[in-house]
């Protein structure tokens, strides 16, 4: 796999000199950022802080090269400037940010000082091939098997945070990807996920199918320690969207304890009205998570150790979302994550305002409560502000 993508950059670059087609979009966003601890928190042996802020100015790059018929080549890459007191504040914080876990390191902190950085890191690199009804891909991708909008226990290849909203095209794994289309509603998916670390390997098949007006899916393998099977569902309670996905985990060698048996699965609904206005409910079961104090959620780091296994800290979580559009040009949304067992509370408010056809101005903040030692408040309370101004090309 490692020279796979290696070629794949070379073969992208030669390419594009001959390509009959090449395109390229991203955007540039520019985003200031401030954290507020109800209490100080400490980052070294003798230093705490109760107040955290930094800029972030974000420029992604999609090139896509189509040399012949029915083959591309995709490159997409993301240039991120950090700057500010956070980067001084947090010890490690650079090295966190460039640390690549794929079997090709292809992220790289190329310029460094005392309160900023400068990372660029390629996210997809693969080549795609369709022929009839058969398509393969090769390289970092995306290969996402989820189906409901919050938590993805059938996304056994790149689990992501529902927290981590600025990173829209979430992450990608070093990957093959097979799949067969039988018909206009199936298709077949046969998957392998490669990585330095065995933990991270993945090989898994996935079978999609649409029965009664609701799309179902079937998957089965072994993802790091574990064999894995799953499956999920899609369609429609009268006029409420309805859906729903579970796996469960069994490890292969239990005298090995490098791996315990779970279950997860998560079940949504959601309705749109005629005046816009959108509700979405959803509810998670985590086998391995906790209905006592444990590890606390951090908002600074919001994928810790996520995996399709184990979506949350809490064994049981709750997640509600109310959003509104005003005309065509502002939308507000207000989203928030609940465990019923400590109480803790994770809320979202966010309004999004089109300034042109290509210019957004957007406010977020992500607000944590509850008491010491629960999922969400095991900080204390944590306020967090952000502004984002975003220019799409």
């Amino acid at each position: 796999m490692k020279r796979t993508i290696l070629i794949l950059l070379f073969l992208f670059s030669i390419f594009s000199l001959h390509a009959q087609k090449l395109t390229l979009d991203g955007y540039v966003k520019e985003m200031e950022g401030v954290y507020f601890f109800e209490e100080a928190i400490p980052i070294s042996l003798d230093k705490e802080v109760k107040t955290i802020s930094y800029n972030l100015i974000h420029n992604r790059l999609n090139f896509k090269t189509y040399p012949i018929k029915n083959l591309v080549i995709d490159l997409e890459m993301r240039n991120r400037l950090y700057s500010g007191k956070l980067i001084g504040q947090i010890p490690g914080y650079a090295n966190a940010i460039a640390a690549d876990s794929g079997l090709v390191d292809l992220s790289w902190n190329i310029a460094k000082g005392e309160k900023y950085f400068l990372n660029t890191s390629i996210d997809r690199i693969f080549i795609d091939y369709t022929l009839g009804k058969w398509q393969i891909r090769v390289g970092r991708q995306r290969i996402n098997w989820g189906i409901n909008l919050v938590w993805n226990p059938n996304d056994i290849f790149n689990a992501f945070s529902y927290m981590d909203f600025d990173y829209e095209e979430r992450p990608g794994s070093d990957a093959i990807l097979i799949s067969w289309y039988p018909s206009g509603s199936s298709s077949f998916d046969l998957a392998y996920k490669a990585s330095k670390l065995e933990k991270e390997r993945t090989l898994a098949a996935k079978y999609r199918f649409n029965l009664f007006d609701y799309d179902f899916q079937f998957l089965a393998g072994q993802t790091g320690y574990d064999y894995v099977l799953g499956g999920g569902w899609s369609g429609a309670i009268w006029n409420l969207s309805f859906r729903g996905e579970a796996s469960w985990f069994k490890p292969q060698h239990q005298k090995e304890k490098l791996s315990e048996e779970a279950f997860s699965a998560t079940v949504s609904l959601d309705y749109t009205f005629s005046n816009s206005l959108y509700l979405h409910t959803s509810f998670l079961y985590n086998s391995m998570g906790t209905t006592g104090k444990g590890m606390g959620y951090s908002l600074i780091n919001p994928n810790q150790q996520l995996s399709a296994k184990n979506l949350s800290i809490g064994k049981y979580e709750l997640f509600g979302q109310l959003s509104y559009s005003f005309g065509s040009l502002v939308n507000s949304s207000i989203a928030a994550m609940y465990n019923p067992v400590d109480f803790s509370i994770y809320v979202g408010p966010s309004v999004a305002i089109s300034l042109h056809n290509d210019i957004e101005f957007f406010l977020t903040s992500q607000l944590l409560f509850g008491d010491k030692g629960s999922e969400y408040g095991s900080l204390g309370d944590v306020y967090s502000f952000f502004g984002r101004l975003r220019w799409s090309f």
